[in-house]
Parts: structure tokens; sequence; C-alpha cells
């Protein structure tokens, strides 16, 4: 029975209009179940962070580029007058794919701040030194070791972002680094504000010296950017400061030994010291110089007699 036995021609435009309309619907549906099917196959990558034996995520690229992408389209076929039938669903999935983008966010951002304080607040000296920073770090190390585990279980993208209050916690953790984070800088300012040469060091640096107080050859690397002239002390068997020594190797004793030890695990303390011991070596080896250029006016100077650094201490 054809159309016009029917009497159904003078429905033919409205029956055009559903039709497309239903195809356009089932195209909505079906990029909506491409989309969710691409996920299926997306898994966050994972790799051991050194012998912390913690996981962290790595090679995030491809999957913020997908997400991106997704969010994007999700936007556009949600403003589509077409979307009706499925707008709880693209709801549901606009809400889950902004949930995923938050928490990667917090997520790399909490990564990244953890990979730098782990190092320094696993030293027992900065532990010690700043210990309220020092628990909070420790608060936020087992949260974040909680959620590596509990996200490396599996591996799948959406699975992982899936955890009880993810993007909450992780959340608490920034507001946590960021409180230590000010914590740290205010330390590393009051050491720079006792021994200004510790500004001529970058925050890495200054911390490298401060991790490992109880050793003060630790310094010895950083030595030249804080006194000009000066490459190395030169320590005796008590680890006290005996010398001076310049790159060019011209040892200069101090009139005082220095003992870090006393300082009680406070390097400025015992630089300090240092500093103002090269005063009266300085005049010492000043006074040397000026002598024997009274008893021999027509004999040159040289290092054997003053070594070259002398000029230099003057400045310091």
């Amino acid at each position: 029975m054809d159309i016009l036995q029917l009497g159904l021609e003078k429905y033919l435009e409205d029956l055009s209009h559903i039709s497309s309309q239903a195809r356009k619907e089932y195209a909505l549906e079906k990029a909506l179940s491409k989309m969710e099917a691409d996920w299926e196959e997306v898994n966050f990558t994972f790799v051991c962070y050194k012998d912390t034996g913690v996981n962290i995520l790595a090679a995030v690229d491809d999957i913020q580029v997908l997400l991106e992408d997704h969010i994007v389209k999700t936007t556009t076929m949600k403003g589509s007058p077409f979307i009706a039938p499925f707008a709880k669903e693209m709801s549901a999935w606009e809400s889950k794919l902004w949930l995923m983008h938050n928490i990667l966010e917090s997520w790399l951002r909490v990564q990244m701040v953890w990979l730098y304080l782990e190092p320094i607040f696993s030293s027992e000296d900065i532990h010690n030194q700043i210990p309220m920073q020092g628990k909070m770090f420790e608060v936020v190390d087992s949260n974040w070791r909680l959620i590596m585990e509990e996200s490396v279980k599996g591996a799948n993208a959406m699975q992982v972002i899936s955890q009880p209050q993810m993007l909450d916690k992780l959340k608490e953790a920034e507001s946590l680094l960021d409180d230590i984070q000010k914590g740290l800088n205010e330390y590393l300012e009051k050491k720079r504000l006792f021994f200004p040469r510790f500004f001529f060091l970058s925050n890495d640096e200054l911390l490298e010296i401060l991790s490992e107080t109880k050793d003060p050859l630790r310094v010895q690397p950083h030595l030249k950017k804080c006194f000009e002239g000066i490459a190395q002390l030169t320590f005796n068997v008590e680890k006290e400061i005996t010398h001076i020594e310049s790159a060019e190797g011209e040892r200069v004793e101090l009139v005082l030994r220095v003992n870090p030890s006393r300082a009680k695990d406070l390097v400025e303390k015992w630089l300090y010291e240092v500093k103002w011991l090269l005063y009266p070596c300085f005049a010492q080896l000043a006074g040397n110089s000026f002598l024997i250029t009274a008893q021999s006016p027509s004999s040159p100077l040289t290092t054997q007699h003053i070594p070259p650094h002398v000029p230099l201490l003057h400045c310091e």
C-alpha cells in the first residue's frame, strides 16, 4: 500500500521534519557514546619516583588534549536544539569531564610541589628547624601516598577519578602546601637576614646547606658565592676550621679556630664567625706586607710574601 492510498501525502512535510530531527538526535547520541567509549581505553601512566616507593603521574599530555577536545564537543552538543532526549546524560557526562579536568589540574600542582618538598623534608635537620611545616608536610605526604596507592590499582582514567572525595583531598593538600612553602620561604628569609651573604645563593643551594647542618663540609661547594676569593675552608680532624684557601691554592691561617659544632647546627652563625675573622687576617697580612716593603723597598712583593687574595680579603 503506497503513501497516496494511505492519504499520507499531506503529512510528508511533518514526516520529513520528524525524520530529520530523529537523525540529528541519533547523531548526538552516537557522538556521546563514542566519547564514552574513547575513555574506556584511556589509562594513566605511573612511574616510581626515585627510591621513595611512591608512584607519580606521568605522560598526561595526550590525556589533557583529549579531555579539552571532549569538553569543547560536549559544550557544543549541549547547545544543540536536538539534545533534549539526552539532556540528563549529557549533563552527567559534562560533569564527569570537568571533574577529570579539575582533578588533573590539582593533581599535577600537588605533585609538582610534593616533588620539590619531599627531599627537603626528608632531611631531619630541616624538619627539626621548622617543625610546624614539617608536621603539615607529613599530613600531605601521607594523603598523597594513599591517593597514589589507590590510583595505581586501576589505571583507567575514569576509574581513578571516581575515588571518594579525591578532588577535595587534593585541594586540601594544595592549601597545606601553600602554607608550607610560605613558612619555608620565611625560614630562608630569616637565615638570609642573619647572614646576608646567603642572598647570593639560590633557595636550592641554601637548602642544600641547611639540610645537613651537622656536616659543615656541605658548605664547601657554595663558598665562592658567599666569599670573594675563598674557594674552600680547611678543617682539622676535630672538624675545626683552621685556614681559608683560594682557588689558586694559597692558604691563610685564621687567627682563631672556628668550631661549627658550637653553633648548634646554625650554619649561618659559624659562617658569620668566619666572616669576622677575615678582618684580623687581612690586618695581619697587610701589616706583613708593609713590613716587607719597609725593610726592602727595592724588592718586589711576591705571593711568597703576600697571598694574592689579600686585596680580596680587604674587599670582604
